[in-house]
Formats: structure tokens, C-alpha cells, sequence
């Protein structure tokens, strides 16, 4: 027998136990006597639930999403209308342009670029977890110091002004 058909069965065996398991699982009744009955009602989540639990496991924290910006937070939310993302940033030491509630030290287009392009980079992430998900169906919004400072509506950031607009 080759090695890759010993491996195969190795995998065989391993997921078969994996199953086994998963089965068993299901079938055990939880004793949650610190908590409310209803905590221990069986329960299975959607696609959509599952991808945004996984989503925000993974892509909450640290990341750079510019030469300009930095994510320090992002959650995502399955809404009704579509996908929402709150997304907390702060400034590279080299772009130092907040100057606090809302304002920066530079104008709206700089901002609005900064930002878009910040956008784009997370919008091929959700679309890492939500391929399908169209322009119109994915809502960022970017926060600095927990102030609402740019929007992704549409495929379309707005920063300033523009985002009172919508109101």
C-alpha cells in the first residue's frame, strides 16, 4: 500500500471520528443550572450567522488598512437591509492629521481618499467571508476616538458634510 493511500486513510478515519463526535455531541443535554432553561434549547445558526461570528473572531483588532490608517476594532452585523461594519481607526505617527471631535488637520478630499481607500481593502475582506455581496448591500462606518468620521455608502465614502446629507 502507498503512502498516500495510507494517509487517506488516516484522513478517512479522522473526520469519521470528527462526525462520531459531533453526533454525540448533539445528543448531550447540557446541565446549565446557572442560566435559564431557554440557554440550553438547541439552536443552529444560519450561513449569514456563522460567517459573521467567524468574521468578527478573525478580523477583530489590529490591522494596517492604509499607509495612513490603522484599525484597532471592527465588528461586523448581518442587518436586515444588508452588512454593516463599524470600524474603529486611528492615525499612523506619520499622518498625524486628527485633531480630535471629527475634525482633521488636512481637507475633506484627503480625508475621503485616505478613507476609501480603507474601504476597499475591507470590502475584499467581507467579500472573503460574503462573495456575493453587491455595493449597495455593504455599509462601513468609520469611527475615530468613538466619532463618526467617514461612511462607505454605496461604494461611495463620504467624509464631513457629505454624510449629513443622508440625513
Amino acid at each position: 500500500m502507498s503512502k498516500q493511500w495510507l494517509w487517506l486513510i488516516i484522513a478517512a478515519v479522522a473526520v469519521g471520528g470528527l462526525v462520531t463526535g459531533m453526533v454525540v455531541a448533539q445528543e448531550e443535554e447540557w446541565d446549565l443550572d446557572f442560566l435559564p432553561e431557554h440557554y440550553a434549547e438547541s439552536y443552529t445558526p444560519t450561513l449569514a450567522e456563522w460567517r459573521e461570528v467567524q468574521f468578527n473572531a478573525i478580523e477583530d483588532g489590529e490591522l494596517y488598512l492604509s499607509e495612513r490608517l490603522v484599525q484597532t476594532s471592527c465588528v461586523l452585523y448581518v442587518e436586515y437591509w444588508g452588512i454593516n461594519l463599524e470600524v474603529n481607526t486611528s492615525t499612523k505617527p506619520d499622518w498625524d492629521m486628527y485633531l480630535g471631535d471629527g475634525d482633521f488637520a488636512c481637507g475633506d478630499e484627503e480625508v475621503k481618499t485616505t478613507y476609501a481607500e480603507a474601504a476597499e481593502k475591507l470590502a475584499d475582506i467581507v467579500r472573503d467571508y460574503f462573495p456575493e455581496i453587491a455595493d449597495e448591500d455593504l455599509g462601513i462606518e468609520f469611527f475615530m476616538e468613538n466619532v463618526l468620521v467617514a461612511e462607505r455608502e454605496c461604494g461611495e465614502t463620504l467624509v464631513g458634510d457629505e454624510m449629513l446629507e443622508l440625513w
